[in-house]
């Protein structure tokens, strides 16, 4: 029981940390920038920011040995009324030199439901594939939009790759909800460029 109790103070009192299946994938407690914690991939293929008011979905997770992981992410902002998810795709196998087939994978209906170009933005280590897209869908005569922002993360020295959805919405569309698209877009942005493959 004493265990038990201990147990508040040891960790901080964010989503991420108070869910132990999350924990298993976060480096430190500590923030590594303002509201984000370490991830580390369980191949170990790859590090990148977590959000601390998201966790892992355990029953989503899926990895084959040191080649294949997937990673499904779920957050909220409670004072913005917005829930997102970020669906992460680990690959290592020379397939992933194939860029245009990665891309119509990416942009099939299954993932990111796409049809249309991405933009390249190549640097030192990875080259990324970025798109974005809107759905406006209606529940109860309740009009609502979700905004998904996409790419696929290529090393530039590696056979490693990450497909990357990030999707968000309105959390209850029976209450008011204002997305900031511009900011989302930087957030995801943000989001990808902080993968680093671990070569």
């Amino acid at each position: 029981m004493d265990e038990q109790k201990e147990q508040p103070k040891k960790w901080p009192n964010t989503v991420a940390f108070q869910d132990e299946y999350t924990r298993k994938f976060l480096v430190s407690p500590k923030e590594v920038k303002d509201g984000y914690y370490l991830f580390r991939s369980q191949t170990g293929g790859f590090t990148m920011l977590f959000p601390e008011e998201a966790r892992m979905d355990e029953g989503l997770y899926e990895k084959h040995e040191k080649d294949y992981e997937r990673s499904f992410i779920r957050g909220s902002r409670k004072k913005e009324n917005v829930a997102y998810t970020i669906h992460v795709i680990y690959e290592n196998d020379e397939i992933t030199e194939d860029i245009d087939t990665n891309l119509f994978l990416l942009s099939s209906k299954a993932y990111a439901d796409y049809d249309g170009e991405y933009k390249k933005m190549k640097g030192d280590k990875v080259t990324i594939y970025f798109a974005k897209k809107e759905r406006h869908t209606s529940n109860n005569g309740k009009q609502n939009v979700v905004y998904k922002f996409f790419a696929s993360i290529k090393s530039n020295h590696s056979h490693q790759a990450v497909q990357f959805i990030y999707t968000i919405g309105c959390d209850d569309i029976n209450k008011k909800c204002h997305i900031d698209v511009a900011k989302e877009e930087e957030r995801a942005k943000m989001l990808m460029h902080s993968i680093k493959f671990q070569d």
